[in-house]
């Protein structure tokens, strides 16, 4: 193992490439500094020991897949690698957090009904079935109101899913409409 220490980045870099696997230890000591501080930069430290190991695993598969040929030195190539891979995290953990957020949102409003009907929802329903079609207004109770699944309601009034999609959709803009003042 000591005998490659006197090797340089791409001498260390053709032996691992022709199969010297003791020579990745070499360049572990050299970039783990390296990994941490870009970890830091992109202040995602709460998830270290995760992003520590993938880029060890980012670490080995840029020496594998590295072309001096493309004058670029190693470190800017590791470097391009690793930031690319922990800007795809940060933006999965944004859409994960953004989407989160909308779905709990979306339940609380619209699935989790735990107070009582105002003492005007019958005749919401009643001006609701003036102006609803009849597949609209099943349509918008069995979903809406009663929370069923529209595979369920699909069977149940025995028409298409797309059908019932369309149906809660004029169903909600018609509502809208109406109630608008």
């Amino acid at each position: 193992m000591n005998s490659y220490q006197p090797l340089n980045d791409y001498e260390i870099i053709a032996l691992m490439q022709e199969g010297h696997d003791e020579c990745f230890k070499i360049m572990v000591d050299k970039y783990s500094r390296f990994i941490s501080k870009k970890i830091h930069k992109f202040n995602l430290a709460y998830m270290y020991d995760d992003l520590y190991q993938e880029g060890l695993i980012i670490l080995h598969k840029s020496l594998l897949a590295f072309n001096p040929s493309f004058n670029k030195t190693f470190t800017r190539y590791f470097e391009q690698n690793l930031e690319r891979y922990l800007i795809s995290t940060i933006r999965t953990l944004k859409s994960r957090k953004h989407m989160q957020v909308i779905h709990y949102q979306e339940i609380k409003e619209n699935n989790h009904r735990v107070h009582e009907n105002s003492a005007y929802y019958y005749a919401y329903l009643k001006d609701m079935r003036n102006i609803l079609t009849e597949l609209e207004y099943r349509v918008y109770i069995l979903r809406e109101v009663k929370n069923c699944a529209v595979d369920m309601i699909s069977k149940s009034l025995n028409v298409s899913t797309k059908v019932v999609y369309n149906s809660l959709h004029r169903a909600k803009a018609k509502i809208r409409v109406h109630f608008k003042d």
